[in-house]
């Protein structure tokens, strides 16, 4: 059976020699979050509710796009472990090739997220800023233990379809929907190896701070080459003999 440690040294593995293209790739990737971002804010400044809705409207579009972009970053990321030809092109494999089925499985994935979001950001809409700092301190640590909370949970909700993409990589034919039901399947009595993989990532995320957060810039490739090496792990890639 492979063990976390064992998942994290084999991305190690991987990505030695590589390391400058996979984070040049998630750094393209998060760069079209932030102009998305800023994109949404710059057409929607308004702050009352129809100007919310239609913003996150527009968001929510956005990011069905950003999902066809980041479809090919787990493409690259898959091409890479597996020791294939590899290129930063793999970033619009699926633009190329059906990416239709990628948007229906991320119209779902993003459902799940807005379903879990959506409350919380119409508490904090209500809430009541306040003039005192001490009241306002209040509102931000709200602020941020619900927006965390939202994130975990949504987190959580969407772990079961983590492999969705991978496995519309491996295979061509298969829809959105098809890979969102086996990828359940495939993490039946698995999801919980997958949590424990994403949370051993958190204390390097949290000491990342001592860096003014430029840690992240290797060790979010990392836990994602690490996902892609568990994903092999389920398929017996890594071993053979493996009980994974």
């Amino acid at each position: 059976m492979r063990s976390i440690r064992d998942l994290k040294l084999s991305a190690k593995q991987a990505m030695r020699g590589r390391t400058g293209l996979l984070i040049m790739a998630m750094l393209a990737y998060t760069a079209l979050g932030f102009a998305g971002n800023m994109l949404t804010t710059m057409f929607f400044p308004g702050t009352g509710i129809p100007d919310i809705i239609i913003s996150e409207v527009f968001l929510f579009i956005l990011t069905l796009v950003f999902g066809i972009f980041y479809a090919g970053v787990r493409y690259l990321y898959l091409n890479v472990a597996r020791g294939r030809a590899y290129s930063m092109e793999d970033l619009i494999y699926f633009f190329r090739n059906d990416p239709d089925k990628v948007i229906v499985a991320t119209f779902v994935l993003c459902l799940i997220s807005l379903a879990v979001s959506l409350p919380v950001n119409i508490y904090l809409y209500n809430m009541e800023i306040g003039t005192s700092l001490e009241a306002q301190l209040d509102w931000a640590v709200t602020t941020l233990v619900l927006m965390l909370a939202a994130m975990a949970v949504s987190e959580l909700l969407t772990l079961p379809f983590e492999m969705t993409y991978y496995l519309m990589a491996d295979h061509p034919e298969m829809g959105g929907t098809d890979a969102l039901k086996s990828s359940v399947r495939m993490l039946k009595g698995k999801t919980g190896r997958l949590l424990l993989l994403k949370i051993s990532f958190i204390p390097m995320m949290l000491l990342s701070v001592f860096t003014l957060y430029i840690a992240l810039i290797w060790i979010i490739p990392y836990m994602e080459m690490a996902t892609a090496e568990f994903y092999r792990a389920l398929l017996d890639e890594l071993d053979e003999n493996s009980t994974f």
